[in-house]
């Protein structure tokens, strides 16, 4: 398996190769959100394969087989991005991220400016003061628990007919917690966010740039896209109608065909 040596972590990546072969012009780098790994991008990472992109996927820091040494912020996961890219002599890419990992995209934009050819943000914010919670992001290692809290990412029509999903999730999320390092990673993660706040430098980001959000995000308030859009030149704004904070579980079709036809300059 790939990994890359960086300071204080050892950095899991995969490339994903264009079916039809990849020009410097058609790399996709997706990025996560909090606790997340490259195994959700999968299927997305295969149709944007399909249709002539190769794609970066990598566990931030946190997560995943990612290793972690000590504690970071989030200056050490945007440079985890570019120093994945420069290992493997990527010198442009378009960026997508979604949550925890549009806020790295969002730093990544705005310090690499002309490594990021287009620029796709999921669900996120400028700053953490857009996302709804208790007061504490942690999980735990209990399943009921881990399902009370997770309701709060979908819609109410979505978890109607799938909460099958939801305890399958959570069942999974329980696991990790009792068998590694999960809980103390998830905190680290959320620590790394503490400082963070884009909201005066967005102007700087030069790449053509698409928000998209979900009108129900019962964690990521939905005026927060609002503001990217506003603060963002140039930037584009969808919003689902109906869905959640997870728009790669609610809409996947849709959020893989939406961010295709950006990437594709249509």
């Amino acid at each position: 398996m790939p990994f890359l040596k960086r300071p204080g972590a050892t950095i899991y990546y995969d490339v994903i190769a264009a079916v039809d072969g990849a020009s410097e012009a058609s790399f996709v780098t997706l990025i996560n959100g909090h606790t997340r790994t490259t195994s959700d991008f999968r299927m997305m990472a295969k149709f944007f394969g399909e249709h002539g992109f190769t794609v970066i996927l990598m566990d931030n820091r946190g997560a995943g087989r990612t290793v972690v040494e000590n504690d970071f912020n989030l200056d050490d996961i945007a440079l985890d991005v570019v120093s994945v890219w420069d290992h493997l002599k990527i010198d442009r890419s378009h960026l997508l991220g979604i949550s925890m990992g549009g806020m790295i995209a969002q730093w990544v934009a705005i310090h690499y400016l002309e490594r990021v050819q287009r620029l796709v943000l999921v669900s996120t914010c400028p700053n953490r003061t857009f996302i709804r919670d208790d007061g504490s992001y942690a999980w735990s290692d209990n399943e009921k628990q881990i399902v009370e809290k997770l309701t709060g990412y979908f819609s109410a029509g979505f978890l109607a007919g799938n909460r099958l999903l939801v305890e399958a999730m959570a069942k999974q999320m329980a696991k990790s917690a009792r068998d590694g390092a999960f809980l103390q990673n998830s905190s680290r993660q959320m620590q790394a966010l503490e400082d963070f706040n884009a909201m005066p430098l967005l102007s700087r980001i030069i790449a053509k740039t698409l928000i998209l959000h979900g009108s129900e995000d019962g964690i990521v308030r939905p005026e927060a896209a609002s503001l990217l859009a506003q603060e963002i030149t140039g930037s584009t704004l969808k919003i689902f109608l109906g869905a959640g904070h997870l728009l790669l579980a609610e809409r996947p079709k849709e959020l893989y065909g939406v961010s295709l036809d950006y990437f594709e300059g249509r």
